[in-house]
């Protein structure tokens, strides 16, 4: 990447007494930049919500029980979890399509658009366990390009925090782990991308203090202001 990638990620180790400083990582040491999508580049809790609720009040299912069980899951894993006696790939694709009705909803999460939209096109992609219609409705409603690579729902077998998501990215680039930087706001998703091999970077609270990340960011306004130096 060229010279004008440079940013600052906040130190994660909450026992260092210099956790309020900061290291400066250089992306162009990385040849590719992957982010998440719910709760990374978009703001969806109320889309998975709404959907979610719906559906299991559809089928006569606590919907509490259903967000409590939705957590670090597919929707294809969650109906095989809570609902096994229901087809799980009719199921999740009706979940999605009441996402896709909800997704007024929708957020944006500061400056990730704008920082995602930086990234050349060809050195970025999305690895997300919405399925792809839902997905794509969601870059739709938040105003972010489709990009050239996406690895959702039913691209792979296993979801976060198993790491095939990464695994599939990075075979589909041809290239090394260690040259592909990911953003994540979950544990779950940390775990998949560290599991793969790639380097990770937290954002938001939800993601602080992970020890397996090579740091923490509270927003991406932080990596798009330095970048606009």
């Amino acid at each position: 990447m060229n010279d004008q990638t440079r940013a600052t990620i906040h130190s994660h180790n909450d026992s260092n007494p210099l956790d309020g400083v900061t290291i400066e990582t250089q992306l162009e040491g990385y040849d590719h930049v992957a982010f998440d999508l719910d709760g990374t580049l978009v703001d969806s809790r109320a889309v998975v919500e709404s959907a979610l609720r719906r559906w299991a009040l559809e089928e006569r299912i606590c919907p509490d029980h259903a967000m409590r069980m939705s957590a670090a899951r597919r929707d294809i894993e969650l109906v095989k979890a809570i609902a096994p006696g229901l087809s799980a790939e009719r199921e999740a694709a009706r979940i999605a399509d009441y996402e896709i009705q909800a997704m007024s909803l929708l957020r944006p999460i500061q400056a990730a658009a704008e920082f995602y939209s930086s990234i050349p096109d060809e050195r970025r992609s999305i690895v997300t366990s919405s399925t792809r219609a839902s997905a794509i409705a969601r870059l739709e409603a938040a105003g972010i390009s489709y990009p050239r690579i996406m690895i959702a729902a039913e691209d792979v077998s296993h979801g976060k925090p198993h790491p095939q998501p990464y695994q599939r990215l990075l075979l589909m680039l041809r290239m090394a782990p260690e040259r592909c930087l990911v953003f994540e706001d979950t544990q779950t998703g940390i775990e998949a991308a560290t599991a793969a091999g790639c380097d990770c970077v937290g954002v938001g609270p939800g993601a602080k203090g992970h020890a397996d990340t090579k740091g923490w960011i509270e927003s991406f306004r932080e990596l798009l202001a330095y970048r606009q130096d």
